[in-house]
């Protein structure tokens, strides 16, 4: 009777904190997405103008052939914490250091959200308010969710992307009038190196598909292929929405000085003569995508954190989130931001996530070899 109560207690508990494949594929179009709709978008219109849209169908081709080193991870280490699979292979030292690597990383990944959201911010409709109230709100917020329950997030988050969607084919279909296809062509006008150059910004973005593998243990069903290439295709998508979109409304020229194109484009709509000034529905598309991304991002963080106590984990992770906000505050101009973002931030985010990918790999085939020798001996 026991056995049957906790084997029910045991179900219950694993319901409450997984969720499905398609929940952690939404999840992840949101979070990345809104780096791959607004942050890569002026690095890249910089380095590429008008071939912008060609380096990033080449970034599908340069992912297609690394999905399938995550796929060989995920089959061998399914519902394993990848956290605690290093731990085993690697040992405690040299695991805390890899560990403090991956969560100074990923503090670093939300500081530079928050960054991106009060510079917005200030820009679009709060240039009086302090950007410290501004950080410490939305970095608060953040915090809450990420110390509640993993499926708590996944339905935030689902209800927040079906307005995301909404807003985004609104935008797209009321500023048709304005889009002059003509402004794509001539194809390769300053030659094949732009384009070329210019794979790592959406490469930076998209290669964070890896999250899939750092969340794999709250899924209750195996990955498959259709899952990587569905969350890719996606994010793909809303690269080349808005960054047609800037090309085809305001020119190559023009596009590539705007700081956020994505969002110039809310400028434009107007429905009929008498509807305008509509954008404010771009603070709503803008705050759920950093929400959720920086949301998650903490969460990843408190999953690295090898503590048992979820009570001490939650008062380290608001440590951690505190100084990714006091982060933001030093005191660089945001040309100099910008600069730093196209030039190493960037670039560096793919390096991360990709090297990051070749060492689990590594580590995975260790431990399954250290698995199967322990069958062989039993």
């Amino acid at each position: 009777m026991f056995k049957i109560i906790d084997q029910k207690l045991l179900t219950l508990f694993y319901r409450l904190h997984t969720v499905s494949p398609l929940h952690i594929v939404l999840l992840l179009v949101t979070a990345i997405g809104i780096k791959t709709h607004v942050f890569v978008i002026s690095p890249l219109l910089y380095t590429s103008g008008r071939d912008a849209w060609l380096s990033v169908l080449l970034t599908i081709v340069l992912i297609l052939l690394w999905i399938p080193l995550l796929m060989y991870i995920h089959k061998k280490t399914f519902q394993f914490s990848l956290f605690k699979l290093v731990a085993e292979v690697l040992g405690t030292k040299v695991t805390n250091v890899f560990l403090f690597i991956i969560i100074t990383y990923f503090v670093f990944l939300a500081a530079v959200a928050l960054r991106e959201t009060i510079t917005w911010t200030t820009i679009a409709y709060l240039p009086e308010t302090p950007q410290v109230l501004v950080g410490l709100i939305l970095i608060i917020l953040c915090w809450f969710l990420a110390s509640s329950s993993f499926r708590t997030m996944n339905t935030f988050n689902v209800f927040l992307l079906i307005f995301i969607i909404i807003f985004g084919f609104f935008v797209s279909i009321a500023n048709f009038q304005y889009k002059d296809f003509s402004l794509l062509l001539p194809i390769l006008e300053h030659g094949y190196r732009p384009v070329f150059e210019g794979i790592i910004y959406p490469a930076s973005g998209v290669i964070e598909i890896f999250f899939f593998l750092l969340l794999q243990h709250k899924i209750n069903e195996p990955l498959r292929f259709r899952h990587f290439f569905i969350t890719l295709i996606l994010l793909i998508l809303l690269t080349l929405g808005p960054l047609i979109g800037s090309i085809i409304e305001f020119g190559p020229t023009e596009a590539t000085k705007q700081r956020f194109p994505p969002y110039e484009q809310w400028g434009l709509v107007s429905i009929g003569t008498y509807i305008e000034h509509v954008d404010f529905l771009s603070i709503y598309q803008w705050l759920s995508g950093i929400f959720i991304r920086i949301s998650l991002l903490l969460f990843i963080i408190k999953e690295a954190l090898q503590i048992k106590d979820d009570r001490k984990k939650n008062i380290i992770l608001l440590f951690l989130s505190i100084v990714a906000g006091a982060a933001v505050m030093v005191p660089i101009t945001d040309f100099q931001f910008t600069y730093l973002l196209r030039t190493y931030i960037l670039p560096i985010s793919f390096w991360f996530f990709f090297c990051s990918s070749i060492i689990i790999c590594i580590l995975t085939i260790i431990y399954s070899r250290q698995k199967r020798g322990k069958s062989n001996e039993i």
